[in-house]
């Protein structure tokens, strides 16, 4: 973990001293949720609390780059009503720290000089790497082992700038990792957790991979660029 927050600190200061962009730092509250093997498509619930600290960087006034830390847990069990799952009885949850570096578009002319646009919907992607630490599965803790991933994170949101200095978000991400043991359901269940289970018995897809979510909202404080004198022109300012 300490690796993973040196890696999000050498992001930061790189990229703040990055030219003709406006600083944005931040910090998102939500909630984290998983879809796999134990539970079929999305849904909030049951969801843990995530925290996101960030700073974005806006370009112009449609593309922003943000770069993020976030931390939080990963949850799931059997709530599928078929004879699998209830004979299965599978639940887990996991500890995790996540560094993401992703591209948003706004539609609308946010920051514009001219149309001083307050709002916009925006979409996003990017890529991440997600460190997995401490996993349950029923009663069991599975070791110390960590496990890190490479996942991309995408999805949609919506900011509002409450005036010059801050502005807030809504925000739904999907992260799509190529790892289908989040769940710790991915063929044969594990020698701990078996029970009366048959440990030759298929009970997970390999071929299905995992996918978490983050449902958050933001809050953040703006910093405006200010213009060398040669460069002064309204143009080159927000408002």
């Amino acid at each position: 973990m300490n690796k993973h927050i040196s890696l999000f600190i050498l992001m930061f200061l790189c990229s703040i001293t990055l030219k003709c962009q406006f600083l944005e730092p931040g910090i998102s509250i939500g909630l984290n949720s998983y879809s796999g093997d134990l539970k079929r498509g999305y849904s909030p619930f049951p969801g843990s609390i995530g925290i996101e600290i960030f700073n974005r960087f806006n370009m112009s006034s449609h593309q922003s780059f943000k770069i993020s830390y976030k931390r939080g847990k990963i949850k799931g069990k059997d709530i599928i009503n078929d004879a699998l799952s209830t004979n299965r009885n599978m639940w887990f949850e996991s500890k995790f720290s996540e560094i993401s570096g992703k591209i948003e578009y706004n539609f609308l002319d946010y920051f514009n000089e001219v149309t001083k646009e307050n709002f916009t919907p925006y979409l996003f992607f990017g890529i991440a790497t997600t460190l997995l630490k401490n996993t349950k599965e029923r009663n069991n803790t599975l070791g110390d082992k960590n496990k890190m991933l490479i996942s991309i994170p995408f999805g949609t949101g919506f900011k509002y700038l409450i005036n010059k200095q801050f502005s807030i978000a809504l925000e739904f991400e999907i992260k799509k990792t190529f790892y289908d043991k989040i769940d710790i359901t991915s063929g044969p269940i594990p020698s701990s957790t078996q029970g009366n289970l048959n440990k030759n018995y298929q009970y997970g897809n390999y071929n299905d991979k995992d996918f978490y979510y983050f449902t958050g909202f933001s809050i953040s404080y703006i910093f405006y660029k200010i213009p060398c004198p040669k460069n002064s022109a309204p143009k080159n300012s927000i408002y």
